[in-house]
């Protein structure tokens, strides 16, 4: 294998992959260098990609893509110990072309990426851990990023490289862009993978042929920290997921396994788990930081993509990755016809990631680090407040209609002030990622 290239891209994620197959169709010469077996064995996600800006990419994806099913409906559940306040919302036109959520496997979808990547040209490298950047010669400095040495000590070199690395970002953080990741900043989130019966599924989650559900779960679930829990459902397969803030799990001395197995014994999710088969056990973190920490896009024939510059606004992180993948690739295209790798031009990307709807999203929301601090508690008292209220209204008893509401009313406002209440749901309604 040649050891020089126009590009080298260190993940092959979904950023990295868009990065690579944007490149190698643009006639560059893309080395995708991943650390795992396969691409997506290091990866977990709760279960959907969005079809409009994965169609940005590729036009009709879902004619050749690895997906399950096509999403339909939703739910959120806010769940207390015995109880369940739902919402729901239902579209068929979701069952159709051009789609909305698809559920998809990470390994499978990330391969399929990855490979189309190879087949514009590039070259992926799987086993390929890179543990440093090299860089050129300099009298006063450390000089330019000029390739990357894997812990074998094979030693690849280009004009650029992409680092699409991931939460952990150590090669970011070698390269001086960014400091470390404080807990406060990052979800832990676990999944379990449940092997059910088709024809069972789609009978107890009321669906038929290919579409598909996704739950969502505040309150009980995470006991009190910030966070969620879901299920997504595939063709055989269901997979359960739930976490909150790291230093929150700390602080409570909770372990991600224990809110696992909390989750699985809510009566309303149990049922839902009936005779499923567990085949996998997994867990990611996730950067949630927001717009504060945010590293230094780029530097001289370095750019940085996908979670490693903490693209994720709300629930939404794959699609992101995937567009600051495409991103970079662009300006790394605009920078070799010039001929200039230098952070002025690189700085096209800086700019691009800085006008992006998403990051109008982000940068909205940059004080979401308040929010987890001031409102740790919010989720569990909406949700028992839901569930007050749902159990006391629907029970039937030898109370006068107007009397029953008047002591419901009374009920709720001994929880909490009502003005700490409606500032609790605004909190939420603008910082809830539950689906």
């Amino acid at each position: 294998m040649q050891d020089t290239y126009d590009a080298i891209v260190v993940g092959a994620g979904p950023s990295g992959s868009v990065a690579a197959y944007i490149m190698a169709r643009g006639g560059l010469k893309v080395l995708l260098l991943e650390r795992g077996t396969y691409p997506g064995s290091k990866n977990m996600f709760g279960g959907t990609i969005y079809a409009v800006p994965t169609a940005e990419i590729f036009p009709e994806f879902w004619e050749e893509a690895p997906w399950e099913r096509a999403v339909t409906t939703e739910y959120l559940y806010f769940l207390d110990d015995n109880s369940a306040f739902q919402i729901g919302f239902t579209n068929q036109t979701y069952g159709k072309p051009p789609y909305n959520k698809l559920v998809v496997h990470r390994g499978k979808f990330d391969s399929w990426l990855a490979q189309k990547a190879v087949s514009e040209g590039a070259v992926l490298q799987t086993h390929s851990l890179v543990t440093r950047l090299l860089y050129s010669e300099h009298r006063f400095s450390k000089g330019r990023v000029q390739g990357v040495e894997l812990d074998n000590g094979q030693k690849y070199y280009a004009d650029i490289v992409i680092l699409a690395e991931g939460i952990n970002a150590f090669l970011t953080k070698q390269a001086g862009l960014r400091s470390d990741i404080p807990a406060e900043t990052v979800k832990l989130y676990v999944k379990q993978v449940f092997r059910l019966p088709r024809d069972i599924m789609e009978e107890r989650f009321h669906l038929d042929g290919d579409e598909g559900a996704v739950y969502g779960f505040v309150g009980y679930p995470t006991a009190g920290i910030i966070g969620k829990a879901g299920i997504w459902l595939g063709k055989e397969t269901l997979g359960l997921i739930v976490g909150g803030f790291l230093n929150q799990l700390a602080q409570k001395r909770m372990s991600p396994y224990e809110l696992l197995e909390r989750t699985k014994r809510h009566p309303m999710i149990s049922r839902l788990l009936r005779g499923a088969e567990p085949i996998e056990y997994a867990a990611h973190m996730i950067p949630k930081g927001g717009f504060k920490m945010i590293p230094q896009l780029y530097d001289h024939h370095l750019l940085v993509a996908g979670d490693a510059a903490t693209m994720v606004s709300g629930r939404r992180g794959t699609d992101l990755a995937m567009l600051s993948g495409k991103m970079a690739a662009e300006i790394a295209l605009q920078a070799h016809a010039k001929g200039d790798f230098s952070q002025k031009i690189l700085a096209g990307y800086g700019w691009k990631i800085n006008e992006s709807f998403f990051m109008n999203d982000i940068r909205a929301k940059k004080n979401y680090d308040k929010y987890v601090k001031k409102y740790q508690d919010s989720d569990y008292l909406i949700s028992r407040a839901m569930n007050e209220f749902g159990s006391a209204y629907f029970r039937v008893d030898m109370s006068a209609e107007q009397d029953k509401m008047k002591r419901i009313q009374q009920e709720l406002k001994q929880m909490q002030l009502p003005l700490k209440s409606v500032k609790d749901v605004w909190q939420a309604l603008r910082n809830w990622e539950v689906l």
